[in-house]
């Protein structure tokens, strides 16, 4: 995998879930960009499964929400030790009656 990306400047992966578990497990990406879709589907793969290692991400660009709920994600490798957030915070939208 480290080959791959001292030879590319770029690499993009589409469709392939065990390169993008190794990709996320050994650190090996600078971006993470991610599309939420409004669907349960109950079984299939699931990208952060068994053997995920925790990783610090920050959001580099506001969320997009598209017409149909579908929403577009981008993180970046952060430093330091992963931690839970709070999600009573006034800026999420939790707890208002509206």
């Amino acid at each position: 995998m480290r080959e791959i990306r001292d030879r590319h400047e770029h690499v993009k992966v589409v469709g392939s879930l065990n390169l993008v578990q190794t990709l996320l497990r050994e650190k090996l990406f600078d971006r993470l960009d991610l599309w939420m879709h409004p669907i349960v589907l109950g079984v299939g793969k699931k990208v952060f499964d068994g053997g995920a290692v925790p990783t610090n991400v920050t959001l580099l660009e506001p969320p997009v929400a598209g017409p149909k709920g579908t929403v577009y994600l981008r993180y970046g490798l952060a430093d330091g030790t992963p931690g839970t957030g709070d999600m009573s915070a006034p800026d999420r939208g939790a707890g208002r009656d509206d």
